[in-house]
C-alpha cells in the first residue's frame, strides 16, 4: 500500500511542480533556488523522474504552492480513490 502512496503523491506533485512553475513563470534554476536544492536534483523531479523528500515538499507547500491545504486534499482523495479509506 506505501508504494502505491508514493506513486501517487510522485504524480501529484509532479503535476503541482510543473503547474506552480509555469503560473509563476519561474525558470528551473529559480524552483530550484526556492527548494533550496540543487539544480540537477529539482530537474529530476521536473522531469517526473523522482518524487521529493520531506523538506522540498514542505519547501514547496510552504512557500510555493498557493494553496497547500488543496493540495493535501487532493492527496487524500486519489489515495482513497485508488486504495481505499488508510484511517
Amino acid at each position: 500500500m506505501r508504494k502505491e502512496c508514493e506513486k501517487i503523491l510522485k504524480e501529484l506533485f509532479y503535476n503541482e511542480l510543473i503547474k506552480t512553475r509555469n503560473e509563476q513563470n519561474l525558470t528551473q534554476e529559480d524552483m530550484a533556488q526556492l527548494l533550496m536544492m540543487d539544480v540537477r536534483s529539482y530537474i529530476e523531479l521536473d522531469h517526473g523522474c523522482s518524487c521529493c523528500g520531506a523538506v522540498t515538499l514542505c519547501q514547496f507547500l510552504c512557500f510555493c504552492h498557493k494553496n497547500p491545504v488543496e493540495f493535501i486534499n487532493n492527496y487524500k482523495i486519489s489515495v482513497e480513490r485508488q486504495i481505499g479509506n488508510v484511517a
